[in-house]
């Protein structure tokens, strides 16, 4: 007895059972053979009472019955080794003065010896009832905020759906019906949008929303920021400002400040900066907790900064769509303005037309031509252009891209254009006849020989009352036709011309901001369509590609298959590694997925939590299973090491699959999704790590 009692030891020295609350031995016939002194304490039997008995007196009577014909399978599939526990289970024991006793035994067979055996572990479940409480606690917990993050992420994508869609007249209240969504949703008391100005010396309400009107008070219009320079150094060095009450003391000035965006006080207070294309700071989003009962926790600040990204991103889309608003403003007052101007003469007006009507490409050539025509109708030869240095930038980057025809510049005609600079400061039109009618430098007669220039005609470049330049008309001959009709018809054609540049530059201007647009409205419906941690399409673009595919399918009488996809005991691996190194390894599971499923039509996406599916089209059975045999394979070769109390040493996964075929037809989606789902937890009854296919629908 002595050398079986040693085998049983032996036997579980590699168990990684919590506890063992008794250690029974039985032969192939259910007689006992060991009864450790933990089994003698908790059924009240003494070791040679039990030691040659049957092991149904320590069973309830029903238990008692059935128990041969387990013993008989068991016997039916001898071993020939000892395993580790492998069948496990709940019984109803009999303690010796007839109470029944709760107990999870572990079974293992061992056919090493001469005669079959079998070893109990039995736990006590009154012992372990705490832990099982605090374990299904956890459990409730965790389905708790997974719910939580799959309602908020619906609430995200209908909200930025709204934003997306909404006509820029509707985008301020559908931006506060979003505020409201988010604060109530997690148990905030106030939220805001507030602007400021260029210096950040003052602040103005654009968006708020308060959880009780008549109670708190509302923000002013308008308001100062004080020390406004530490403000914007804070807010642009964090993502976020987070102050609570009773901390951050150390930067009094920073807190009165925030005291300032909440004028009802604060428990806790997050503000996050709002930034432009130029990464200036234009304005923040608020978010406060007045109530002590609404404190947040780690998931809704994580919920909240996802949120906030969100309505960051749709506000910068707004501003892009109220910019080129304004710019299309701006290019419809210059056009009227230039319409009235082009009846004075037809040749104005063709220019007019020629130069508005002109492409990027073509614009240069017939500047040039509407130039030379104007300069030969007023008596002239010759005309060049100049343009101040100190112009915006918009106008600068403009002309060096789009205007580089000759041009009089200060390295060249330094003098000239000095001179004439001086008299267009009070005049719109200043013309020197001959040079030798006036008393001019040395340098600047130096610098119109050299070009061949006896007169000129000057005429200012500006728009909206602000310089551009200006253009330069001139003859290596004496101007002799220089009366007021002419200057009138250069006057005229200058207008015409820093209106049609001013017009190409807005052009060109918002272009760049449609670029900025189409980049921005890219960005949100990837954000859209697509899981945030793994990159992979979320469930509403899984929903639409299997639709798809599933009418494609039914249209061609082709295969359909769609595997579904769950990583086995992954809270095992989120309570010993934590949820941050748990988002890791649903990325490299997300991106092993993509290296494996990547041929065209094929959709791998993540369908929830832990779970995700793959739709696979035009492909048949054998192949099907081929196809996630090999993923199996791959992860497994991955090595992704498992929480060690895990059953398993590696991440794995176990795959339900379903396939549409014309013999194997489903209702709509949604009975294909349930038949593979049924197949997942099939693979997972039968001890994960493996496929199972569904049964016929």
């Amino acid at each position: 007895m002595k050398q079986k009692q040693r085998a049983v030891a032996d036997i579980l020295a590699d168990s990684h059972e919590p506890s063992i609350d008794g250690i029974i031995v039985i032969d192939k016939t259910g007689i006992v053979l060991a009864f450790d002194s933990s089994a003698q304490e908790l059924f009240g039997y003494a070791g040679e009472e039990m030691i040659g008995q049957p092991i149904e007196t320590l069973m309830s009577n029903l238990q008692a019955k059935i128990h041969p014909s387990y013993l008989k399978k068991a016997n039916e599939k001898p071993n020939d080794e000892a395993r580790q526990p492998h069948a496990k289970r709940t019984i109803i024991g009999k303690h010796k003065f007839g109470h029944s006793i709760p107990l999870a035994i572990t079974v293992s067979a061992d056919n090493s010896t001469e005669s079959m055996r079998f070893t109990g572990v039995i736990q006590d479940l009154r012992k372990h009832e705490v832990q099982l409480t605090k374990l299904f606690q956890d459990f409730q917990a965790t389905t708790e905020s997974l719910n939580q993050r799959i309602e908020f992420d619906s609430l995200l994508n209908s909200h930025g759906n709204q934003l997306l869609s909404c006509s820029a007249d509707d985008f301020h209240s559908t931006m506060e019906n979003a505020l409201q969504a988010i604060a109530q949703f997690l148990s905030l008391d106030h939220s805001y949008i507030l602007q400021f100005s260029d210096d950040l010396s003052e602040a103005s309400l654009w968006a708020e929303w308060r959880r009780s009107i008549s109670i708190m008070k509302p923000f002013p219009n308008r308001f100062r920021i004080p020390n406004s320079q530490i403000f914007e150094q804070a807010l642009t060095s964090e993502d976020a400002i987070v102050l609570e009450q009773g901390e951050n003391k150390e930067s009094e000035i920073l807190f009165q400040l925030a005291m300032q965006l909440s004028p009802n006080g604060f428990i806790s207070t997050r503000i996050n900066p709002i930034l432009n294309g130029d990464r200036a700071l234009v304005g923040c989003i608020g978010f406060s907790v007045l109530d002590p009962s609404h404190q947040t926790s780690e998931t809704q600040l994580s919920l909240l900064g996802l949120a906030t990204q969100l309505l960051m991103n749709a506000w910068g889309r707004h501003q892009l769509i109220m910019s080129a608003r304004e710019a299309d403003k701006k290019i419809q007052a210059k056009n009227k303005l230039l319409a009235n101007k082009a009846i004075f003469s037809q040749t104005l007006l063709r220019a007019s037309n020629t130069l508005f009507l002109s492409n990027r490409r073509s614009l240069q050539k017939n500047m040039e031509e509407i130039l030379l025509q104007a300069a030969l109708i007023s008596g002239h030869q010759y005309a060049l252009m100049y343009f101040e240095n100190d112009n915006p930038q918009q106008l600068k980057g403009f002309v060096q891209q789009h205007l580089n025809h000759d041009q009089i510049t200060l390295k060249n005609h330094p003098n000239l254009i000095q001179l004439i600079s001086q008299n267009l400061e009070e005049n719109i039109i200043f013309q020197l006849d001959d040079i030798n009618k006036m008393e001019l430098t040395v340098e600047l007669l130096s610098e119109l020989q050299l070009d061949k220039i006896q007169g000129f005609t000057a005429v200012k470049l500006s728009r909206a009352d602000k310089k551009m330049g200006f253009i330069i008309f001139y003859n290596s001959l004496p101007v002799l036709n220089s009366n007021d009709e002419n200057l009138r018809f250069l006057q005229l054609t200058g207008h015409n011309l820093a209106a049609a540049i001013q017009h190409h530059s807005i052009q060109f201007d918002l272009e760049l901001s449609e670029q900025n647009l189409l980049s921005a409205n890219r960005m949100l419906a990837q954000q859209a369509l697509h899981d945030a941690l793994t990159g992979l399409p979320n469930r509403r673009a899984f929903d639409h590609g299997l639709l798809q595919e599933f009418d494609r399918a039914q249209r061609h009488s082709s295969n359909l298959t769609l595997l579904m996809c769950d990583i086995d005991y992954f809270k095992y691996y989120n309570d010993h590694f934590g949820h941050p190194q748990g988002d890791v390894c649903l990325q490299q599971v997300a991106q092993l997925l993509q290296r494996t499923f990547n041929r065209a039509g094929e959709i791998c996406a993540r369908y929830g939590g832990e779970e995700f599916a793959i739709i696979l089209p035009s492909i048949n059975q054998q192949e099907a299973e081929i196809q996630a045999q090999r993923l199996l394979s791959k992860l497994l070769k991955c090595k992704i090491e498992h929480a060690p109390d895990a059953p398993l040493d590696f991440i794995s996964l176990s795959i339900g699959i379903a396939q549409l075929t014309p013999i194997q037809p489903y209702v709509d989606t949604t009975a294909l999704i349930n038949a593979a789902d049924k197949a997942l937890y099939l693979a997972k009854n039968n001890g994960r790590n493996r496929l199972a296919w569904a049964t016929k629908a």
